[in-house]
């Protein structure tokens, strides 16, 4: 499998989890959970779209850099995206970690989204350095 596949493969099990992680959230609701915030006043925050922005819409833009986006600043680029969402996803975990109500369903999913960004990360930084121009 070529190098530009295997990121591609990578990046959409990363936004798999992330839809995962969300649908965890939603899906206790069948088991009784009230998974309303406190604050909630029916309005979206503009936080909710950056997240969704940085870690649902911007891989897909991630994996049409890499079918399109050959230049090795791009991948050079690429690779320092990826290191951010490595570390922001080990953050998340350690997050889910010290939270005293944590659900070992996201911990597991966390975990495993971490370890798939950490290894993103690597292939990013292979493909980078097999690739230059």
């Amino acid at each position: 499998m070529t190098g530009s596949y295997k990121l591609i493969i990578l990046w959409l099990l990363t936004l798999i989890g992330m839809v995962l992680h969300f649908n965890y959230h939603i899906g206790e609701i069948f088991y009784g959970i009230d998974v309303v915030r406190p604050d909630a006043d029916g309005k979206v925050p503009l936080g909710v779209f950056i997240i969704r922005t940085l870690f649902y819409h911007l891989p897909m833009v991630w994996i049409i850099l890499l079918l399109y986006g050959k230049r090795s600043w791009i991948r050079l680029g690429l690779w320092i995206v990826a290191i951010g969402y490595a570390i922001a996803h080990l953050g998340h975990v350690i997050g889910e970690l010290l939270n005293p109500e944590r659900n070992p369903s996201q911990i597991s999913l966390l975990i495993l989204v971490f370890l798939v960004s950490a290894i993103l990360a690597f292939e990013h930084y292979a493909y980078w350095q097999h690739n230059r121009v």
